[in-house]
């Protein structure tokens, strides 16, 4: 099985950082999540994606305050400065940072920026590259990252065109007086920026220093890149792909900038198949879809590319012996 599959996320200093700068006690948040004590500690730890969203549970648990997303999306410390902030830091506009974000996202860890440029306007979609959820206040206080960032940089009161969120926050009305819009319940934490605001100019454009930290983001991206595996890359295009019904290796191929006879060799290499990545990873999106929403059996066969439901019914019992509608009822 593809380390994709089991997608860990690295968490350390910034998350001492964060906990201490919302006045929150350490252990008693990883004691909630029921995470070691000593997590954070030295170098930090890479935890599974369950956990980490469990991790972000328990700091709402713990700080028990309805603008938290709010709060921790407008710290930004110098202590959690890396070259991809600081590249974001030096661009000129706020269309060059998020897609220097984007592009960095898309390589390092689970969670990625989707940017779209138009004449009009310009959305900024955070989304987990895993799953189709995105824990609530992580993905609400990006989105306040991304508002404050760009008024950070061009010294003007941005306010966005549109505000989308997977999950309302239970008081909306703090965020809607931060961004200065409606938000929206839709399918993708997302912010959308007039044409204006999204080019309008950063004061903290720098191109000397972004000369400086681009080969230090280049290189880490090129590192996180050659850590993954083959299996590894195909599993996350195939979680975009799936949806849109195009299952095929050649999809895939393409998507990765290689031949189908090339990906094929690939996988081999690492002894494993196209069609064993691909079952993987439908196998996993149908357990997660099946046990967090209430899609139905025939809307979960879609979402993973099958032509018909019956499709899905006969993969899910030899996946588990069992039924997707047996399976959802005892969990």
């Amino acid at each position: 099985m593809t380390r994709d599959l089991h997608p860990s996320v690295h968490v350390g200093a910034a998350w001492r950082v964060l906990l201490r700068d919302l006045a929150l006690d350490e252990r008693a948040v990883l004691r909630r999540a029921g995470l070691p004590p000593t997590l954070l500690s030295g170098g930090g730890s890479h935890i599974s994606l369950d956990d980490y969203y469990a991790l972000h549970d328990a700091v709402d648990a713990e700080a028990d305050d309805p603008t938290l997303a709010l709060s921790a999306g407008k710290i930004v410390s110098l202590e959690l400065f890396d070259p991809a902030l600081f590249a974001a830091i030096c661009s000129p506009d706020m269309n060059t940072a998020a897609t220097r974000l984007g592009q960095f996202k898309r390589l390092v860890g689970c969670f990625t920026l989707d940017v779209e440029v138009g004449d009009r306007a310009t959305r900024i979609g955070y989304r987990c590259k895993h799953r189709p959820d995105v824990q609530r206040s992580r993905g609400l206080s990006e989105v306040v990252f991304l508002v404050a960032f760009a008024r950070r940089a061009t010294r003007h009161e941005i306010a966005p065109r549109r505000v989308t969120v997977q999950h309302m926050p239970s008081d909306a009305a703090p965020y809607r007086d931060y961004f200065g819009c409606e938000i929206e319940l839709a399918g993708e934490f997302a912010v959308v920026l007039d044409a204006a605001d999204a080019s309008r100019p950063f004061l903290t454009h720098n191109a000397r220093m972004w000369e400086t930290f681009e080969p230090l983001l280049e290189r880490r991206m090129a590192e996180a890149d050659q850590s993954r595996t083959v299996g590894d890359q195909v599993a996350a295009v195939l979680f975009e792909l799936l949806p849109s019904g195009r299952a095929q290796m050649k999809d895939a191929a393409k998507e990765l900038g290689m031949g189908p006879r090339t990906l094929q060799r690939r996988l081999a290499e690492e002894n494993t198949t196209w069609l064993a990545v691909l079952n993987q990873t439908r196998e996993r999106l149908a357990r997660h879809y099946l046990r967090t929403t209430a899609l139905s059996p025939a809307e979960v066969s879609f979402l993973l590319g099958f032509e018909d439901p019956n499709s899905l019914f006969r993969a899910f019992q030899r996946w588990t012996g069992t039924t997707p509608e047996s399976w959802r009822a005892e969990g």
